[in-house]
């Protein structure tokens, strides 16, 4: 991953990047989320972002948008800065008069609450009595991608409704179950994987990743759109910051992501600067903006405080070791909304910390602020079991404590007690007793054209129009507000869950209510199948400009009640997966327009060309003149002048016909497509497959097959110097007994022995060479274990582990393919890839003048292998032994050396290698 910031970034480098296979604009949840889908494949993707790694006053300045209708009332605004000013560093409602929006690497994640919840099915559906209702996606389509995008958000089971007191084997409150007009609803938490008292923060989880692919331009405001022939041709970008140049970035494929107000603000922009080009012949860009509505529609008496925040608060639920937590409000029943004709709808339970919490009160004495220190004393000392858990915050934070460890005590606590947990996230670890407890709604806002962003006559600093926002809530919404306020106040009466009261503003007049947005802002660039009342298709795509996409919620047609986070990803997912295929396409198609056709040389088949090594092994071919054919999987090639060809060797329902084709004409194979870390795809990508492989080269004629095995067949083994010559795993008896290693490496072991075996079935029919490689990694592999935690190097820097440049094991490779062609015969021959002189990590410290320090002894390895294999027998781990390659080195072959792909010295900065095991 490199990052350019743009206010420092030389033009030179920029221009250095090229042409982009996909530029993404807004480094948001959308955003962020198409990028990680489509990582490690190859692609050359732009993330532009007009922000930093840190928010500034500077960046919130571009915020600033103009407004008109309800959002020029002075009581709104005050509303407003009540609800979003303590949750943001430098939002106000000055500048940003409606919606929320951080200029950061992260968007709005940098300041969200974390608060997810699927759609419900209700929500896409066509409603009569909501005009301009209705998804061309139903619920069901949507489903797989949710599921994927909880994955993201590390959530539980996407259960939101009733269905939950069994799933957590909790029994339903009985007040609830007596409910007529509403129905349970959960809301989940995306918990940060690190931080763990934090929720997600998608920017910080971002810039965790690598892909050598992906440019992340920083600090870089996107001001206009290329179009050319009705195709999206790129973007022009600005520095944030300081402005002045503009820099132009080309793509075919561009996909906006900065969130309603800036998708509708950019394409607004470009209709003035492109005209009919752009289409929006109905002028819908910008119309039908949402948000939710939320005002505050009652609270519960004292008395009855604690009785309903328990019901109405946080549980918990347990699925494989982890401990999951729920937030519990009510919803509307879909036959109510039905019946009474009004929007979705939903209320949860808000808490205030009470100023008399024991921590609140330690604050105050330690700032010397208190005003009744005997008090406050006798508060803070008759609470101390609360003061002392104020450590387990720290506790779970502590990054020298292992992060499992740190997990199962957060996990602990929720289970134990996840209102505490909530009210001490809510309090930042500051209070827990609470002193209030109201009840908010939270509502779809039906769409409206009249809502909506146009483009202002000021500018910002760029010289870019502001948004100007319409948003108002129209006595319908109000009314209906209404209506649901008193039907909640009867349904808790008559279920028994007492002391609710409404408040004055809903038991009055509805034009008082302070209506104002929840900063879930959506639809100015919605979804549909008709040009006249939507701005994208199902796909995503522009009506009028192909390849031009937008992600976010501003392309939801509705935005039903629940927080638009969890569908906002869902829908980049599906987006991701819509481009995937678009993008191979465009780039096979100019990388095959130079594929081999006949010739003199050799036609060679390289299987997973696209991997660590098949990259070296396709470039050393071409390099010596031969024709190629090569297979990917999913990291696209960039090499041309190769038949590409994309077969999947772990799909068990691959045709036969498929690799006879591939094998048609073809002189001699390589064969390097395995799966190394998904057990369950092992057995078919490293044994069935390849016996159908061989058997379509034996039925066409094909003399020579390479077959990429590896040191891992000799599992453990008994003597300190392995060569050809040394036993492999007998996968008849307990692999455990014979590898040491960890159970996906001993499935990977098995498969690849049994690979081994099938291959010797076809030795009466051609050469075969079984080429059993040792870890294989390129340049500056060994300088990135300079950046390893302190834990990391104390149980791995006296290991040796094999390692040979990925460059010098495609040299073998392709040796020994040379030479199998110049000469007749058939048979197996075995060779071990490997540099018995390989460095152990200790070793390429002390060489490059780094002090080892203290290490942990083999005898750990020792230790380990008692465990697995629960037996004393002898048998060398892997810091003991090393592999002969003198066979290999005996038919003429020999390493390359420094000069020649070594593994070190080089720059400590060179891209990680995350290359497709089954590439």
């Amino acid at each position: 991953m490199r990052f350019l910031d743009l206010e420092n970034c030389p033009d030179g480098e920029i221009a250095q990047c090229g042409t982009f296979d996909l530029i993404v604009v807004g480094g948001g949840a959308a955003g962020l989320t198409i990028v990680r889908e489509l990582l490690g494949q190859g692609l050359r993707i732009a993330l532009v972002e007009s922000g930093g790694f840190e928010q500034t006053e500077r960046h919130e300045d571009l915020n600033a948008v103009e407004v008109s209708g309800d959002l020029l009332d002075p009581r709104l605004q005050n509303a407003r800065r009540a609800f979003h000013g303590p949750q943001l560093k430098f939002w106000n409602e000055d500048t940003q008069r409606f919606g929320v929006r951080c200029r950061v690497l992260g968007g709005s994640t940098e300041g969200w609450a974390g608060k997810v919840a699927p759609f419900d099915e209700v929500d896409f559906e066509t409603r009569e009595w909501i005009a301009d209702s209705g998804w061309p996606l139903a619920r069901a389509d949507l489903m797989p991608y949710l599921d994927r995008a909880a994955e993201h958000l590390d959530l539980g089971p996407l259960i939101a409704d009733r269905g939950f007191w069994a799933s957590a084997k909790i029994p339903e409150p009985g007040p609830i179950g007596r409910l007529q007009s509403f129905h349970p609803f959960f809301w989940q938490f995306a918990r940060s994987r690190s931080h763990l008292t934090d929720v997600m923060r998608l920017g910080a989880d971002f810039r965790s990743l690598r892909d050598s692919d992906v440019v992340v331009f920083l600090n870089a405001t996107a001001t206009s759109i290329s179009v050319a022939d009705q195709r999206v041709t790129g973007i022009s970008v600005t520095p944030s910051l300081t402005g002045g140049k503009v820099f132009g970035l080309s793509a075919p494929h561009v996909v906006l992501s900065g969130g309603a107000i800036e998708n509708a603000r950019l394409l607004l922009v470009a209709k003035r600067q492109l005209g009919s080009v752009l289409g929006d012949a109905h002028d819908v860009i910008g119309r039908y903006l949402t948000d939710h509505p939320s005002v505050e529609i009652g609270s519960f008496k004292a008395e009855h405080r604690d009785a309903a925040a328990k019901i109405l608060g946080f549980y918990p639920l347990q699925r494989n070791l982890r401990i999951y937590m729920y937030s519990h409000g009510l919803a509307l029943r879909p036959e109510r909304q039905r019946k009474l004709r009004l929007p979705n709808m939903a209320v949860f339970a808000v808490t205030q910390i009470s100023e008399a919490d024991p921590l609140v009160a330690l604050a105050r004495l330690g700032r010397g602020k208190s005003k009744n220190v005997i008090a406050d004393l006798g508060l803070v000392l008759g609470n101390l079991h609360l003061v002392v858990t104020t450590l387990g915050r720290k506790l779970v934070n502590y990054r020298k404590i292992p992060l499992r460890l740190r997990r199962l005590i957060a996990d602990a606590a929720v289970k134990i007690d996840a209102n505490f947990v909530a009210r001490d996230y809510q309090a930042r670890g500051r209070g827990r007793k609470i002193d209030g407890l109201t009840i908010r709604l939270i509502g779809e806002q039906p769409p409206r054209p009249n809502n909506r962003v146009e483009l202002s006559e000021r500018c910002d600093r760029h010289g870019i129009p502001l948004a100007r926002v319409c948003w108002s809530s129209d006595g319908e919404l109000r009314a209906a507000i209404v209506r649901f306020a008193h039907l909640l106040s009867e349904d808790f009466a008559a279920a028994g869950l007492e002391g609710f009261e409404l408040a004055p503003e809903v038991a009055g007049d509805p034009g008082r209510l302070l209506i104002h947005d929840m900063a879930h802002t959506a639809g100015t660039t919605r979804m549909g199948s008709d040009p006249k009342t939507s701005v994208v298709d199902v796909d995503c795509q522009l009506h009028d400009v192909a390849e031009l996409y937008v992600a976010g919620a501003s392309v939801f047609p509705t935005s039903g009640h629940a927080n638009p986070t969890l569908m906002i990803l869902a829908l980049a997912i599906r987006l991701a997966d819509h481009l995937r295929p678009r993008i191979a396409a465009a780039r096979l198609e100019a990388l095959t327009r130079d594929a081999p056709g006949a010739g003199e040389r050799p036609l060679i088949l390289v299987t997973g060309g696209t991997g660590n090594i098949g990259t070296e092994v396709v470039a050393s071919l071409l390099a010596k003149g031969y024709r190629v054919r090569s297979t990917f999987r999913r990291r696209l090639p960039g090499t041309a002048g190769v038949d590409w060809v994309q077969v999947d060797f772990a799909d068990p329902d691959l045709p036969q016909a498929r690799l006879s084709a591939l094998v048609d004409g073809v002189d001699g194979i390589i064969n390097l497509a395995a799966s190394l870390s998904d057990v369950g795809e092992m057995q078919v990508a490293n044994v069935t497959t390849l016996s159908r492989l061989a058997e379509a080269a034996r039925a066409a004629g094909i003399r020579y097959f390479c077959q990429a095995s590896s040191i891992v067949v000799y599992g453990s083994p008994r003597t300190k110097l392995v060569d050809e010559n040394s036993p492999v795993i007998d996968v008849n008896a307990p692999i455990e007994k014979q590898y040491f290693a960890e159970n996906y490496m001993r499935h990977y072991a098995r498969t690849k022995v049994l690979g081994e075996v099938l291959l010797r079935s076809f030795a009466d029919v051609m050469r075969i060479d079984l080429c059993r490689i040792a870890v294989a990694q390129p340049p500056g592999f060994l300088d990135r274990s300079f950046q390893w935690p302190r834990a990391r190097r104390l149980f791995s820097l006296y290991r040796n582990s094999h390692f040979i440049a990925s460059r010098d094991v495609a040299r073998a490779l392709v040796h020994l393919t040379e030479r199998a062609l110049t000469t007749a015969g058939v048979g197996v021959e075995v060779y071990n890839v490997s540099d018995v002189n390989s460095p152990t990590y200790a070793d390429h410290y002390r060489a490059a003048g780094r002090p080892t320090g203290f290490y942990l002894p083999v005898i750990l390895d020792l230790l380990k292998g008692v465990v697995i294999g629960r037996t004393l027998q002898p048998r060398h781990p892997i810091g003991w032994f090393r592999v002969s390659g003198a066979k290999l080195q005996a038919t003429g072959f020999t390493l390359g050396g420094q000069t020649d792909g070594s593994l070190a010295p080089s720059a400590i900065t060179a891209p990680e290698a995350r290359a497709d095991p089954t590439a």
